[in-house]
């Protein structure tokens, strides 16, 4: 359906639902009011959802516990309350048209406290009627509890199948991953939205390189404005959410005010940062020949046993290790925030503001110092620190019920952030590629010539000279309307627009960077881009009850959404003294890029349920996207669903610890729109001579493909969830298998077809995904003077590339994409054995061997994950510890630091100690000796990490009122990444060189740090 066509569908169908809803409207009805409290204290329970089943009317109770739900229709009908940590209670009462009813709730408190309404692509729906698993994450607790500081650790190990690679550094990216990979050609990172709209969450937005770490567009969200997450983990669930969707979604709600007084919130974060990595010492053999007996630093193991070197000594050092030499520092967080919320039962507000400032983990020394205090430019702080991240937000929610029928509701952000980052990963200078590629010793170090002082390459003083910086002016703002004209008809409607203003900078001054190239020469780069994302929701919803036990739910809707990005790059290489500006250069260079998609999608879903216990649902979208080939103009994706609460029939078993049992499966598509510009043909733009004069033209330069579609992935899930021992226990296993077709992959093309680009993307590929996934909560003990609660959740996934279809295997050095094996599998010649025949005590080429071809021999992403939190509250729950540990394994990690530091560095310990063990002096033999026998550096990844640890001491209402005057305040200790355990050899099992792509790499890259943080909350 195109833009025209949808418009004259909508101006038909506009008028014949205003005449239906016109000719409902004058039904009977009435108005139900009354109070709800707690079962145990008596005290009113606020922010209650009260629902009349069978329709779309509701009610929101007040501070005081209070609610009125008008416009009900009047007879017998049923009235549900839900509330997030309270048993879900439904009641019948007979409703007067003429006057008031009144219907009070007592609720017990859930020991587990579940989210009962989950929000979906048609609006929010109760847990049970899905066929489908959806995670949920309340924040409110994690923020206040953990040394949490963005979405990316708000959802590591929080949620069964959703797997996280944490930044390694201030600023960087975390990479998020849900029920695998499935894509060889395209992002397999998540889509985002945000109350309701579609938002930007590009990972790796930048336009200027560091080695690796990338930012992100998603790390610019304030996790102190967010209510909720909720995680839609596959096609099955996101088929409603159409193109882009297969990856699974992740839907974030922002807070909203509570009906009453005005609250005031304040916290205060202090956070020191550390690298507490046992980094490896670099190593150098001193020897001599028998020709020359002059020690030279030349002896390794391979000429030590082969008689050409004779060794003398052998030292080691590090700066790293050397508290007078090495970069590290203590880095440190500060944040700062505020929010006030409120109003009445018509009208409610949320407002907060936050800053926060964090320094990373490297220091400058003196040198660096005065280079860049001679410049006059940024603050002594920011100065002083080659890794800074600064961010300041605000936002404005209002929610207003305009009259019984009409509520809407605005949500507008702002955020203004700032980032240095220094150059780091794989990188020749970067900082990390010369802390590990030194000498075995000390040495003066000689800025003219570059390196020396144990460092290799460069020195920090000329590595810091690198400016690369960040800045971000990002608006998010949206606006939510509900019109429900009658009792069985809803109408919502969601709109927004996301703008980013980024501007990328790099300045390296002429005599400041290290003699690389022409760099001491300077050079400059301004970078500058815009951002945006306009998207829109429609949605119609009509309830009826078909029969006394049978209810019917119908929904069409349609979705739009627009992303425009265009930036301009200018460039300037050899400036001179004391210039800083790009038109100061004196060799200018200039590009600019464009990428602009957009999407037009409508659905129907149609949901029937039966006696309460028994929910069908079924459901088609068609789409249309920009990116499409120009001979494949829509997509159609299904869905189907079942939920059935067994156990509330009376034919099912009496046992007495069973509170609930419920099956459900479902099954969908969804799809991944290929590259904007993967179909077009297109011309590039060249300079000729004609005449002896330059004159501009074109050339042919890529042959599109008019058949390209999306890649499509259908997904089949299945499991159950049950309830134990009066809720106190909580119990839910997932099954899934996911198919996608028509992956897309560059395939060649002949150079009888006239293109510069010998490419072709093409519908080719199919990958497969399936696992299971388990999650238990448990509260074990629940007394006032002692409570422990348990959660315990588990996932593994099996990965497998079906097929490539006509194109061979695509083998890369240590990366190969075959049929059978998972996707991006380490393939190698493997050793298969070694032996000292000389009895040296050295393991040389010669004496290993290896099989002939590449064999597979393992997984780059974790197959599993277990994830095990405990929470202990004592003194009457005025102290509450928590620990989370995760673990994750079944897969590899390629040690490519370790391996360039043997191969090219020729500085690691088994390239030049005896001591060193068999295995790694195999490894760096082979590689020596046959660059393809990497086998040795693909390495066991499985670890076990304690994530986070904290204890939280709340104060009593009346120290909070003497010492603080305020209502309640509470102070928190938390660590995170506080240890770990693991085989692997390398410096971490989570360092990752670059966060924007599928396979994790230890590249010459930091680790995750450690980070210990202190937060008072206050509330008044």
């Amino acid at each position: 359906m195109s833009l025209v066509q949808f418009k004259t569908w909508f101006s038909r169908l506009l008028p014949v639902v205003l005449l239906v809803t016109s000719a409902t409207s004058a039904t009977a009805q009435g108005t139900v009011s009354g109070r709800i409290t707690d079962a145990g204290t008596g005290q009113p329970v606020p922010e209650v959802r009260v629902f009349v089943v069978s329709t779309n009317i509701f009610g929101i109770t007040n501070a005081d516990g209070r609610y009125t739900v008008r416009n009900v229709p009047a007879g017998s009908t049923d009235i549900r309350v839900l509330r997030v940590g309270y048993m879900e209670q439904k009641k019948r009462v007979s409703v007067n048209a003429t006057q008031p009813t009144s219907l009070d709730f007592i609720l017990t408190a859930a020991v587990v406290k579940l989210q009962e309404v989950v929000t979906t692509a048609t609006g929010d729906t109760r847990r049970v009627e899905l066929g489908n698993s959806i995670a949920q994450i309340s924040t409110t607790d994690i923020l206040q509890n953990s040394a949490t500081k963005n979405i990316g650790d708000l959802l590591t190990a929080r949620a069964p199948g959703v797997q996280v690679l944490p930044a390694t550094v201030t600023g960087g990216a975390a990479r998020i991953r849900i029920r695998g990979t499935s894509s060889l050609s395209l992002t397999n990172d998540p889509i985002y939205v945000i109350d309701g709209v579609r938002m930007t969450s590009d990972n790796g937005s930048s336009a200027i390189g560091v080695g690796g770490t990338t930012p992100s567009r998603v790390g610019d969200i304030n996790p102190e404005d967010i209510e909720n997450i909720e995680v839609v983990k596959g096609p099955s669930a996101a088929t409603l959410y159409g193109t882009d969707a297969a990856n699974g979604v992740i839907v974030i709600t922002t807070k909203r005010g509570r009906a009453g007084p005005a609250r005031w919130s304040t916290h205060a974060v202090g956070a020191a940062i550390s690298d507490r990595t046992e980094y490896p010492r670099n190593y150098t053999g001193f020897g001599h020949t028998v020709a020359n007996a002059t020690s030279r630093p030349l002896c390794i193991l391979a000429t030590i046993s082969a008689g050409t070197c004779l060794s003398d000594s052998t030292t080691s050092y590090s700066p790293l290790q050397d508290k007078d030499n090495t970069p590290l520092t203590l880095g440190s967080r500060r944040q700062l925030g505020l929010d006030l919320s409120g109003g009445n039962e018509q009208t409610r507000f949320f407002t907060s503001a936050e800053g926060e400032v964090e320094n990373g983990v490297f220091k400058m020394d003196d040198r660096s110092i005065f280079r860049l205090d001679s410049t006059g430019v940024g603050t002594r702080e920011e100065q002083l620190n080659p890794n800074r991240y600064e961010k300041y937000s605000v936002r404005a929610n209002l929610n207003s019920a305009l009259s019984p029928k009409l509520d809407i509701s605005v949500n507008t952000a702002f955020t203004k952030s700032d980032q240095r980052l220094p150059q780091l990963d794989n990188n020749i200078n970067g900082l990390y590629f010369s802390l590990l590629g030194g000498p075995g010793y000390r040495t003066p170090d000689n800025l003219a010539a570059g390196g020396g002082n144990g460092y290799g390459n460069f020195v920090p003083a000329e590595i810091f000279q690198y400016n690369t910086s960040q800045s971000i002016n990002r608006v998010l703002g949206s606006m939510n309307a509900n019109w429900r004209p009658t009792s069985w008809l809803s109408n919502r409607g969601n709109i927004g627009v996301d703008y980013t203003g980024r501007v990328d900078a790099q300045i390296c001054r002429r005599s400041n960077c290290p003699n690389f190239g022409s760099n001491r020469l300077g050079f400059v780069t301004n970078s500058r881009g815009n951002i945006r994302t306009f998207a829109f929701d429609l949605g119609s919803t009509a309830t009826f009850d078909l029969t006394s036990n049978l209810n019917s739910k119908t929904t069409v809707g349609t979705q739009y959404n627009n992303y425009y990005f265009d930036r301009n790059t200018a460039n300037a290489a050899t400036l001179p003294p004391g210039t800083q500006t790009v038109s100061a250069g004196a060799v200018p260079s200039a590009s600019s890029a464009t990428t602009y998609t957009k999407t037009l999608g409508a659905f129907l879903e149609q949901s029937l349920s039966f006696r309460d216990r028994l929910f069908l649902t079924g459901a088609v979208r068609t789409d249309q996207n920009s990116a499409f080939g120009t001979n494949f103009q829509k997509v159609v994706y299904p869905k189907g669903s079942l939920s059935y609460i067994i156990s509330d029939e009376s034919w099912f078993p009496h046992i007495p610890t069973l509170n609930q049992f419920r099956l459900r499966s479902a099954y969908g598509s969804a799809g991944q729109q290929p590259g904007p510009n993967d179909a077009i043909k297109f011309f590039a733009p060249t300079t000729t001579n004609i005449n002896s004069a330059d004159q501009g033209g074109v050339i042919f330069s890529y042959a599109g493909n008019a058949e390209l579609r999306p890649e499509r992935a259908s997904e089949f899930e299945g499991g159950f969830d049950a309830k134990m021992l009066n809720s106190r226990v909580n119990v839910e296993v997932t099954y899934y298998s996911k198919l996608t077709k028509d992956a897309l992959i560059n395939s060649i093309v002949p150079p009888t077809a006239g293109a510069i680009t010998t490419t072709l993307t093409r519908n080719l590929g199919s990958v497969k995904n399936a696992g299971i996934e388990g999650l238990i909560n448990a509260q074990l003990i629940d007394r006032r003077a002692f409570g422990w609660d348990v959660t315990f959740s588990g996932s593994s996934n099996v990965n497998k590339l079906v097929s490539l279809g006509d194109v061979p295997p695509q083998i890369g050095s240590t990366i190969q994409q075959r049929a059978g094996y998972p996707l991006n599998s380490y393939w190698s010649r493997q050793i298969t054995g070694y032996s000292d025949n000389n009895n040296d005590g050295i393991i040389t080429f010669n004496e290993i061997t290896a099989t002939d071809t590449a064999v597979f021999l393992g997984i780059s992403i974790p197959k599993y994950e277990v994830v095990l939190t405990n929470g202990i509250d004592l003194f009457q729950k005025r102290l509450r510890i928590t620990a989370l540990v995760d673990g994750k394994g079944g897969h590899k990690l390629y040690d490519n630091t370790d391996r360039i530091r043997c191969v090219s560095l020729g500085n690691c310990r088994e390239l030049i100690d005896k001591t060193s063990s068999f295995d790694r002096q195999a490894a760096v033999a082979a590689v020596r000796g046959a660059g393809t026998i990497l086998d040795g550096y693909f390495e066991d990844a499985r670890f076990i990490r304690l994530r986070e640890l904290g204890a939280t001491i709340t104060l009593p209402k009346s120290a909070a009122s003497r010492y603080l005057r305020a209502e309640r305040a509470s102070i928190a200790f938390s660590a995170r990444n506080l240890r770990r355990w693991t085989r692997y050899q390398g410096t971490d099992p989570e360092a990752n060189y670059n966060s924007a792509g599928d396979v994790p790499f230890d590249l010459v890259t930091p680790p995750p740090p450690s980070t210990f943080q202190v937060r008072l909350n206050v509330g008044f």
